[in-house]
């Protein structure tokens, strides 16, 4: 029931949104208006995903929303100084222009917080004790299965409010502001995800070291075939990942840049 309601309440501010544009005869309006729409659409459907995930969450560990204040807190602040930024550096446009670029940032932000929200709350839930490797195992591989999908789903609003304001038909001081704005957005995402990411790839190598340690070990046969069941579970796990190659094989990090540098080369729309 949530997931219509936030789609219809975020495509009617789009909708909003659009059709009060005073430049309906530019060029790339069209263009604009569609990715608009997209990208508030997006939001309703992230925001009603994050709220189920973190439904999820809680079925597998106890995590509470007070728990969150500070850091989603802090990332919301972040968030509105990006999206002051924009209006900044938009600074040519005309003031209703701005104000809807204000407002559709708004609204992405506001789509992506629950999402936030649960991946901070999977950095917090994996601290808290967990009894029998078995259950340990299982938590954590389900923990990591949850922080990617939820990488996805808030890096395709950062892609699409790239692509929106690379195709705004309102004049942009410079181009580089479409790939500022990506890169800031993408950089907001990476913040979210990378302290629940090193949470899980640390408790994933205590667990390594609980269930398969090799310092105890003298005898080189069996020190080979512990290395080896260790290695396996470090890649069940993701222990033996590094975070760089992470964010470059995301597509949710990934697009975002890609998508950005090339608005950046987007030849300039007209007034």
């Amino acid at each position: 029931m949530i997931r219509p309601v936030a789609i219809g309440v975020a495509l009617a501010l789009g909708l909003v949104i659009v059709l009060s544009s005073t430049l309906k005869t530019a060029p790339l309006w069209q263009v604009w208006a569609a990715l608009s729409l997209a990208l508030t659409a997006a939001s309703g459907t992230v925001f009603a995903y994050g709220l189920e995930r973190w439904r999820e969450l809680t079925a597998l560990r106890a995590v509470r929303v007070r728990e969150l204040i500070r850091p989603v807190g802090a990332l919301f602040l972040v968030a509105l100084l990006l999206g002051v930024l924009n209006v900044i550096l938009s600074a040519s446009a005309s003031a209703p222009a701005s104000g809807r670029g204000w407002a559709l940032s708004v609204i992405a932000v506001a789509g992506a917080l629950p999402a936030v929200a649960t991946m901070l709350g999977i950095r917090r839930a994996t601290r808290l004790p967990e009894p029998g490797p078995g259950r340990r195992v299982a938590v954590l591989i389900a923990l990591r299965r949850l922080l990617q999908r939820l990488l996805a789903a808030v890096g395709t609003l950062v892609a699409l409010a790239t692509l929106a304001l690379g195709s705004t038909p309102v004049p942009l001081p410079s181009r580089t502001v479409v790939l500022i704005f990506g890169g800031v957005g993408s950089l907001l995402v990476a913040l979210a995800y990378s302290p629940a990411r090193a949470a899980l790839q640390e408790a994933a190598t205590r667990l390594c070291d609980d269930l398969l340690p090799l310092a105890d070990v003298d005898d080189a046969a069996t020190v080979l075939t512990r290395a080896e069941d260790r290695a396996k579970l470090e890649q069940l796990l993701g222990a033996d990942r590094n975070l760089l190659a992470e964010l470059q094989t995301g597509l949710a990090i990934l697009g975002p840049l890609l998508s950005s540098a090339a608005a950046a080369f987007l030849p300039s729309s007209a007034g």
